[in-house]
C-alpha cells in the first residue's frame, strides 16, 4: 500500500494501542502522521509515542502491525532525515529519524519472538507483526548501504531481528551475517549489539573478531558463546570476566528478547562448562555475593555439581582445595542466613542443597 493513502485506507477504529480511549493520548494515525511533520519537534514527540504508546514496554497491540507497515513504507522519505534524540545511547548525540525508526522496528521484531509467558500481546496481534517480517527485512536490507553509518548499523540490527525465530527466512541468514562485521556492527548501541551477536552465534557463525575487539564485556561474552570459541582460552576469560565485574549482579536482571536472561541461561552455564574449577570458584564467590534472587533461575546448579563432583558426592578421594572452597561459597551465598529462600523446584540450588543440607531453607512445597 502506498504511504500516501495508507493512513486513510486503514480502519483505525478496529485497532488499538496501549492507551486506547484515553483522550489525552494521540491516536495511532495521529502519531504516524506526525512522524512526517515539517516540525522536527513534533517528529521527535511522535517517535516517543511510537515507543511509549504503540509499542508500550515492548508490548504488541492491534495497532502495532499497521504501524510497522507504515514505518517500513516511509523509511526512504526525505523527512525521515530529521535529526532526533535516539531512544538509547548518548542523549547529546542526535541521529536521523530514519535510524531511530529502524531501531523501533528492531524492537518490535525482537519482541514478537518472545515465548508466550514473557510476551505482552494477543496471539492475533503478534501473528500480524510476524507476517510483516519479510517486507521489513527487505526494507532494512535496502538500507544496509546507507551513507549514514547510524542508519546502516540500525538496518543491520533490524535485518537480524527479522530472522529470529523465523525459519521461513532462514535462507537470509548468510547474507545478514556477511554484513555483520566492522563498522556496521560496532555502530550499534550495546543492547542491539548484544542481540546481534547472540543471534549470529546461535546460528553457528564465528564471532571471534567481536570477542577480540569489542569494548563491552557483555558483547565479548556473547561472542564467546560461538561454537568456534568453545575451546578458546580468551573466550573462557571473557565469560569469567563478565560474571565477575561489579555490575554483573545487576545485569542478571536484564531480559533479552527471544534469548531471555542470558547471564543465567548462557553465560554462567558456558563458564561452568569451559573453566577449570580453580578459575570458576573465585568468580562465583564474587557473583553470588550481591546477586539478586533471579540469579538462581536455570539449571546451572546441576551443571556446577557435575563439574565439581563428576563421580558423585561425597567424593571417594579427599576434597581438593577448589572443591572445599566451592562448598564454602555455596554454604555462605546459596544457603547462608542472608540468602534468598528457595521458591520452587526450578531453583538452581535444588541440585546443591544436599552439599550443605543444614543450610538449605525452603519457601513453599518443593515437591509439587
Amino acid at each position: 500500500m502506498r504511504r500516501g493513502n495508507f493512513l486513510a485506507q486503514t480502519d483505525w477504529s478496529v485497532v488499538e494501542h496501549a492507551y486506547a480511549g484515553d483522550p489525552d493520548v494521540p491516536s495511532s494515525p495521529e502519531i504516524l502522521a506526525a512522524l512526517l511533520d515539517e516540525d522536527g519537534g513534533r517528529q521527535g514527540m511522535a517517535l516517543l509515542d511510537l515507543h511509549n504508546v504503540v509499542h508500550h514496554q515492548g508490548g504488541i497491540y492491534s495497532a502495532t502491525a499497521p504501524a510497522v507497515h507504515f514505518v517500513a513504507a516511509v523509511l526512504d522519505d526525505p523527512r525521515t532525515l530529521t535529526l532526533v534524540s535516539p531512544r538509547r545511547g548518548r542523549r547529546d548525540v542526535r541521529v536521523p529519524l530514519r535510524a531511530a525508526l529502524l531501531d523501533w522496528l528492531t524492537s518490535v521484531m525482537q519482541h514478537i519472538t518472545e515465548p508466550d509467558e514473557r510476551r505482552r500481546g494477543f496471539p492475533a496481534d503478534v501473528a500480524a507483526c510476524r507476517a510483516a517480517r519479510p517486507s521489513v527485512y527487505r526494507t532494512a536490507y535496502a538500507m544496509r548501504t546507507d551513507p549514514d553509518p547510524a542508519v546502516a548499523s540500525e538496518a543491520l540490527g533490524t535485518m537480524l531481528a527479522c530472522l529470529l525465530d523465523a525459519p521461513e527466512l532462514a535462507h537470509h541468514r548468510a547474507e545478514a551475517a556477511a554484513w555483520s562485521h566492522g563498522h556496521a556492527l560496532a555502530g550499534l548501541d550495546k543492547h542491539p549489539r548484544v542481540m546481534a551477536v547472540m543471534s549470529l552465534q546461535s546460528w553457528g557463525y564465528d564471532t571471534t573478531a567481536v570477542m577480540e575487539t569489542d569494548p563491552d564485556p557483555v558483547v565479548r561474552a556473547a561472542a564467546a558463546l560461538s561454537p568456534a570459541n568453545a575451546g578458546s582460552i580468551q573466550g573462557t576469560r571473557a565469560l569469567l570476566e563478565v560474571l565477575s565485574t561489579p555490575s554483573a549482579a545487576m545485569r542478571c536482571k536484564r531480559n533479552y528478547p527471544h534469548f531471555g536472561p542470558i547471564f543465567m541461561f548462557n553465560f554462567l552455564p558456558a563458564a561452568i562448562h569451559r573453566a577449570t574449577l580453580d578459575h570458576l570458584v573465585p568468580v562465583l564467590d564474587v557473583l553470588l555475593t550481591s546477586a539478586p534472587p533471579i540469579i538462581y533461575v536455570g539449571d546451572w546448579g546441576a551443571r556446577l555439581r557435575m563439574k565439581a563432583f563428576p563421580d558423585g558426592f561425597p567424593p571417594v578421594e579427599p576434597l581438593t582445595t577448589a572443591q572445599r572452597t566451592l562448598l564454602d561459597v555455596i554454604a555462605e551465598h546459596c544457603f547462608g542466613t542472608n540468602s534468598p529462600r528457595m521458591w520452587s523446584g526450578g531453583d538452581a540450588r535444588m541440585a546443591l542443597r544436599d552439599l550443605v543440607p543444614e543450610g538449605a531453607v525452603f519457601d513453599g512445597d518443593l515437591t509439587a
